[in-house]
């Protein structure tokens, strides 16, 4: 099938974002308290970022250009900002390199149904890997590849977790040869209060779904550029930037 252009828990080299507790304050933040330190080495994205979007099941024009708007424009926000303070550094001693942007969109795509309702184990990166290598998507090691869902689909990762039960998405990598690919994973929770951060009933744009999967996908960006393989900016939990904001 073509393009059409258009709180923690790691795993090695994944992160998920789990669900709010219910029980807990609404939008409350149930990350450790100990400081994000970085170790020596760690990948971090500097330079320019571009964020590719590809849209899998059935959306409408609206839905898309409420992402579309949003990833277009946060990485000039003050909120962004504070991502900028992040680094890479190789050895102590040796000079730093901030995450200084930009931060832009590289593009979006529509996907079609091509593994039915139903994505389970490696379906995301394998389409990812086959698309890229086929030349339909841009080949970009710094860029971070998300994965959008529409309402209708349900997700089961690799590592034996799924989508709604377990998490409201994820970033992880992919392999093309020696190189890795930074990709993430986040679908549309509906109205599923684990996956809205204030448990609302409304939202800014009256798309419940859309808007709550708006800050699961700011989450994910500002983790996969300061902690893109698992080996980077994170904390003695587990937990990274994203977790803590």
């Amino acid at each position: 099938s073509e393009l059409h252009h258009g709180g923690t828990i790691r795993h090695r080299n994944h992160s998920i974002h789990e669900l709010y507790d219910k029980n807990a304050q609404a939008g409350g933040n149930t990350a450790s308290t100990n400081n994000i330190l970085y170790n020596y080495g760690g990948r971090v994205l500097t330079g320019t970022t571009k964020v590719y979007l590809l849209f899998y099941g059935t959306w409408t024009s609206t839905q898309i250009n409420i992402i579309r708007t949003f990833v277009s424009t946060v990485g000039t926000t003050n909120w962004f900002n504070i991502e900028k303070t992040y680094y890479y550094q190789a050895a102590s001693g040796s000079s730093i390199v901030n995450t200084a942007g930009p931060l832009t969109l590289g593009g979006a795509w529509t996907l079609d149904y091509i593994y039915g309702t139903q994505l389970t184990g490696t379906n995301i990166p394998d389409a990812f890997s086959n698309y890229i290598s086929q030349g339909q998507l841009p080949d970009d090691p710094n860029g971070i590849y998300l994965w959008l869902s529409s309402a209708d689909v349900s997700e089961s990762n690799s590592w034996g977790e799924s989508f709604l039960q377990n998490y409201c998405g994820y970033h992880s990598t992919f392999p093309i040869e020696s190189t890795q690919y930074i990709y993430g994973f986040i679908g549309n929770p509906k109205t599923t209060y684990g996956c809205n951060p204030y448990f609302q009933t409304v939202s800014p744009n009256s798309e419940l779904g859309v808007d709550a999967m708006v800050s699961v996908i700011a989450h994910e960006i500002v983790e996969a550029m300061s902690d893109s393989l698992g080996n980077a900016w994170y904390d003695s939990t587990g937990d990274e930037n994203g977790d803590k904001w």
